[in-house]
């Protein structure tokens, strides 16, 4: 199993922040990775720049709290489980954002790749987020 961790601090305040990374269907308009996203029944459908698609189950939502759970469902990725979290802290005109998941790839040698690869999709995502939120007055 093999576990990674993002964070970032963005100025903007913790309810504006949760207000875009909070909607599980809009990551799509932040994480650079991907060409969209939309809200489906219980989580969401991701489709990348190549076309492939990404189906999430969302397994705990909590707007009070602001925070997130949620698991791939079905994916191209050579994985055998996937389990996320989003969460946004903070206060006055401040928040950070941790996202943090734990996975298992189809063989254990593939966990590495695959642990820079979705932390470099983490960053990149975050950075979006601050940029967007940011470069926008609230």
């Amino acid at each position: 199993m093999a576990e990674i961790r993002e964070t970032i601090e963005i100025q903007a305040s913790p309810a504006r922040v949760w207000e875009l990374a909070g909607d599980a269907g809009r990551i799509g308009e932040w994480v650079p990775a991907l060409a969209g996203s939309k809200s489906e029944e219980d989580g969401r459908r991701c489709t990348t720049h190549d076309g492939a698609e990404i189906v999430e189950r969302v397994l705990e939502h909590s707007d009070e709290d602001r925070y997130y759970t949620y698991e791939i469902t079905a994916s191209p990725l050579p994985i055998r489980s996937y389990v996320s979290r989003i969460a946004v802290a903070g206060h006055d005109g401040h928040a950070h954002v941790d996202w943090v998941a734990e996975f298992e790839a189809e063989s254990p040698e593939q966990e590495p790749q695959l642990a820079a690869t979705f932390s470099q999709i983490y960053r990149d995502g975050l950075r979006s987020l601050r940029e967007q939120l940011e470069r926008t007055p609230a």
